[in-house]
């Protein structure tokens, strides 16, 4: 419902404006790791979901872009977030080594819960009432995608296929 995005970006504070560029930089990052982990498993349920997750991530990373508008604060490094953007990011280059891909399957189900935690912690410390509505829709969508991936992580064989 009509609100300029420039004007909604100027009014966080710089904690917010940190937190919200660590959300947005996990989005990028966990976006591309499910693309790249979507081409790298035979299992076509896992890679349908990961295409899922990676269409969920990029739609996020693009809302949060125009709702930081053009802040130049460097993302905040301490919090929760930026342990799951660093996961993603080191296990996107490992995914071609085939020996990782199961470890990195097992540890996933935990990271989407950690990254869930991270965005509700974040969601709850922002002023700003869309920007919250915002980050909880992001959650749920989040949450029900970690939901029906579960049982798909559960039941791959031991060579991920």
């Amino acid at each position: 419902m009509g609100h300029s995005g420039s004007a909604q970006s100027n009014q966080f504070s710089a904690a917010e404006a940190r937190s919200l560029q660590a959300a947005y930089a996990v989005c990028i990052e966990a976006q591309q790791f499910f693309r790249r982990a979507a081409q790298q498993v035979s299992n076509s349920n896992l890679r349908y979901k990961f295409l899922q997750l990676a269409k969920l991530h990029l739609d996020a990373a693009q809302r949060l872009a125009k709702t930081c508008g053009d802040a130049e604060t460097a993302p905040d490094y301490r919090s929760e977030l930026a342990a799951v953007q660093f996961w993603y990011l080191h296990q996107a280059a490992a995914l071609s080594e085939s020996s990782q891909q199961q470890t990195m399957l097992a540890e996933l189900a935990g990271l989407l819960q950690q990254q869930i935690r991270g965005l509700r912690q974040l969601t709850g410390e922002l002023h700003s009432r869309a920007v919250r509505v915002e980050l909880a829709q992001l959650v749920a969508e989040l949450q029900i995608s970690s939901d029906q991936l579960q049982p798909l992580l559960k039941v791959l064989p031991a060579s991920g296929k």
